[in-house]
């Protein structure tokens, strides 16, 4: 089930993307991280995702999503680390984290979990209709993060803090210590190459996905989503045109053609 090797169990703004870039240098490549979702090409990713949002023992479905894949790391793959650890027996586990729980409770709220801080009911359901419309596989990736974590990361009642702690405490008391590294991306090449038993390359160890570079990159996913929807709704705008104009004209040729071939055929 799968081929991972390493399985990155750090929740998602622990340094994931830096780790992703570490791990495809490294030969652990192709990675899966949430850009993957994002960008990936994957052409029944809602549908997969459903599955294993309606039934959690769905391995077929895990198995499409994640064949290919040498590591994982970030959401949603994170979520999954001990069905993965299970499968994988052999694979190593890499819980990244921040300095603090504060601190990553911080850059959370305002990055992957931004609608924490909506509190207007009218705004989250706005948010909820747009998810329902455009972003069906981030949809069940949503549900299936409430149930694991046992609460909704975005609801402003919930403690990122705790939420954080908790995750880490997890991990760390159901992965063995021979198989588990807890890393934090600042400390570079050499704790993770000497648990991967990598040599450590010459070149500096990727520091990437800043507030900055997120902001960045989801202001590119949107305006991308938005063009690709336009052009989808004005084609389907296009052909229901020409259908309510042109369709019974057609039809009406068509009756008209009919009868001269029956009239021809009798006569």
């Amino acid at each position: 089930m799968t081929e991972l090797q390493v399985i990155g169990a750090g929740l998602g703004r622990t340094g994931t993307l830096s780790l992703y870039m570490a791990l495809n240098q490294l030969g652990y490549n192709p990675c899966h991280h949430m850009k993957e979702v994002f960008l990936g090409p994957h052409p029944d990713r809602a549908l997969l995702f459903r599955n294993i949002w309606e039934n959690p023992a769905d391995v077929d479905a895990f198995q499409r999503l994640f064949e290919g894949y040498k590591s994982v790391c970030d959401y949603p793959g994170c979520m999954w680390y001990e069905q993965f650890a299970e499968w994988n027996p052999d694979a190593k586990v890499v819980l990244t984290v921040r300095d603090s729980a504060e601190q990553w409770a911080e850059s959370a709220e305002n990055t992957i979990f931004k609608s924490h801080k909506v509190t207007s009911r009218i705004k989250r359901g706005f948010i909820r209709v747009l998810s329902v419309l455009f972003f069906d596989r981030f949809r069940y990736i949503s549900m299936i993060m409430e149930r694991t974590h046992g609460v909704n990361p975005i609801d402003p009642k919930t403690d990122l803090v705790k939420l954080y702690n908790d995750w880490n405490a997890r991990v760390i008391a159901t992965i063995p210590a021979s198989r588990l590294l807890v890393f934090n991306v600042k400390q570079g090449w050499e704790p993770l190459c000497e648990f991967l038993g990598k040599p450590v390359p010459d070149t500096e160890f990727p520091r990437v996905n800043s507030r900055e570079d997120f902001k960045k990159f989801q202001g590119q996913f949107m305006r991308g989503l938005v063009l690709k929807k336009a052009v989808q709704l004005v084609a389907v705008g296009g052909v229901a045109y020409l259908g309510w104009n042109y369709l019974p004209r057609y039809l009406k040729l068509v009756g008209v053609m009919r009868m001269i071939n029956s009239y021809v055929k009798v006569n």
